[in-house]
C-alpha cells in the first residue's frame, strides 16, 4: 500500500448498485475514484462517466495502484477475482455479508467493507446512516478502513465474519422476505383491481414503529389474537393463490406458536 496515512484513492471491481452508491459517497467525501473493471461493459462505461475514472479492459490489466480496491462482485466470484488481480500493496476488500474474510487471505492486505443496507440505482440512500461492518487482516489496515468508513457514515463497527454472517441472515429476513410479501400483496390486490397504495401508510407505520416498540410487543393481527375464524376466512380467500396460502398458513402458525404456546 502507498505510504499515505489515510486512504486517498479507491478502485472498484464491479459496477452495480453497491459499487455505484459507495463510489458516489466516497467521491463526495473527497476520495478519488481511480479505476473500474466490470464484465458488464455498459455498466462500466456508465460508472466511469459518472465517477470520471478510467476503465480496465480486463481484470488482468487492472492497475491496482489505488490505496484501496473494493470488490463488488457476486459472492461466488470473490475468490476467483481476488486471485486474478495483480499483486500490489492495495488493500483488497469485499462487500459481502455472507462471505468470510479468509477468502482473501492470499493477498498481503485484505479486509471487509460491508455496508448493511439495500441499494438500488434508482433510489438515493442516506449513506451517513448506513451501518458499516469492518474487518481486516491487520491492525493498521483495520484502522485505515475504519477511518474511511467514518468519512461516509456515523455508524461504523468492528464486526467479525461470524457476526456479519448472522447480520446478513437477519437482513435477508427483514428486508428481502418482507419485500417479497409486499410483492405478493400487490399481486393479490392488482388481480382484484385494487390499488396497492392503500397499504403504503400501513407499511410505513410498521417500519417506523420498530424505532419505539420491541418487535415482540409490536406484533398485532389475527394470528397474534389467535383469531381462527379470520385466519380461516383469509385462507379461503387465497384459494386462487395456493402457494401464497401456504405462506400465510405457515406464518400464522408460527406467530400463534410464539404467543400462545
Amino acid at each position: 500500500m502507498k505510504s499515505s496515512k489515510s486512504i486517498e484513492t479507491v478502485s472498484f471491481v464491479g459496477s452495480g448498485n453497491v459499487a455505484t452508491h459507495l463510489a458516489v459517497a466516497l467521491k463526495g467525501a473527497g476520495v478519488e475514484v481511480a479505476e473500474v473493471f466490470s464484465e458488464n461493459t455498459e455498466n462500466a462505461k456508465t460508472f466511469a462517466i459518472k465517477l470520471q475514472c478510467s476503465i480496465a479492459e480486463s481484470i488482468q490489466n487492472f492497475k491496482m495502484t489505488s490505496d484501496l480496491t473494493i470488490l463488488t462482485v457476486p459472492d461466488s466470484k470473490i475468490v476467483e477475482v481476488s486471485k486474478l488481480l495483480p499483486d500490489s500493496d492495495s488493500i483488497v476488500v469485499h462487500t459481502s455479508g455472507i462471505t468470510d474474510i479468509s477468502v482473501l487471505n492470499g493477498r498481503e492486505h485484505y479486509g471487509v467493507f460491508y455496508p448493511l443496507q439495500t441499494f438500488s440505482k434508482e433510489r438515493k440512500v442516506d449513506i451517513s446512516e448506513v451501518p458499516f461492518c469492518i474487518e481486516a487482516n491487520n491492525e493498521n489496515d483495520f484502522n485505515l478502513l475504519m477511518e474511511l468508513a467514518f468519512k461516509l457514515s456515523n455508524n461504523v463497527k468492528k464486526v467479525s465474519s461470524d457476526q456479519r454472517k448472522l447480520l446478513h441472515l437477519t437482513a435477508v429476513m427483514v428486508n428481502n422476505f418482507s419485500n417479497h410479501m409486499y410483492h405478493l400483496a400487490q399481486e393479490i390486490l392488482e388481480n382484484n383491481n385494487i390499488d396497492f397504495d392503500f397499504l403504503l401508510p400501513l407499511i410505513q407505520e410498521t417500519a417506523l414503529k420498530i424505532n419505539d416498540v420491541h418487535p415482540a410487543k409490536a406484533q398485532t393481527g389475527p394470528a397474534r389474537r389467535k383469531d381462527n375464524s379470520t385466519i380461516k376466512e383469509h385462507l379461503k380467500m387465497l384459494n386462487e393463490f395456493p402457494e401464497y396460502q401456504e405462506i400465510y398458513k405457515l406464518l400464522s402458525e408460527q406467530i400463534m406458536k410464539k404467543y400462545h404456546e
